[in-house]
């Protein structure tokens, strides 16, 4: 069983208050579990495959493991969305995360090559195993692309994950101008290590060295506190 949250009240008060700043911004939120309906969505708003990570084709996603967040503007047109899954890390994330991905790729017959390097022995990634979240898909549509939006629905994410897994960490990847832009510590992730994945051949879309971003469970808590304690 995970340890139970400290004070779930202050998680359930920062997604409250997550929520009623985007609204602010014109945007309704809808979650799900529905990931054929996700992958169609994505498909039409960028032209492409969702990633094998959330393709329900290759994965048993449900309501007890997974959920994906669409934001719409006030015409009903999608504005951003993204995805969580919840996995068991046997070992340390370190080691399961390359395997883990790969798998999953191969699984979707998707060429690519990881780069023989490994892990640093440093990396926080190390320390964590057990429950983890993966937060992937996440696009903003150009419209809303500002800080506050920025910050506030991806976010939104990580608090709805805590409260509904109460994992040991969640985590992320991210590349390029993106990664050293300061927005991984805006959304709230703490943590954010370079050439935690080094490809010979990339994943589509992917950079050949991507970031980890990583919130270990103590991060999440102190981050809902944060969110309730101060105007964001």
């Amino acid at each position: 069983m995970p340890e139970a949250l400290r004070d779930p009240l202050t998680v359930v008060k920062a997604i409250n208050t997550l929520q009623a700043h985007i609204s602010e911004m014109g945007i309704t939120l809808s979650c799900s579990s529905d990931f054929k309906e996700f992958a169609e969505l994505r498909k039409q708003v960028r032209s492409d495959k969702v990633s094998p990570m959330f393709d329900p084709d290759f994965n048993n996603l449900n309501e007890l493991n997974s959920f994906c967040i669409i934001a719409k503007n006030r015409h009903g047109r999608i504005s951003a969305f993204q995805a969580c899954r919840l996995d068991t890390v046997d070992g340390s994330l370190a080691d399961w995360a390359m395997r883990w991905m790969t798998g999953h790729y191969l699984m979707r017959s998707e060429l690519i090559t990881p780069a023989p390097e490994q892990v640093a022995y440093s990396s926080v990634a190390r320390e964590i195993s057990g429950r983890v979240v993966y937060h992937g898909e996440l696009w903003i549509d150009r419209e809303f692309r500002n800080k506050d939006c920025s910050m506030y629905f991806p976010r939104l994410a990580l608090m709805i994950s805590l409260l509904k897994w109460q994992p040991t960490a969640i985590w992320g990847l991210i590349g390029g101008s993106v990664a050293t832009g300061g927005l991984s510590v805006r959304i709230g992730y703490p943590h954010m290590e370079s050439n935690f994945f080094r490809w010979d051949i990339a994943p589509k879309g992917a950079m050949n060295s991507e970031f980890v971003t990583l919130a270990r469970k103590s991060d999440l808590e102190f981050l809902a506190a944060d969110t309730v304690a101060k105007p964001l």
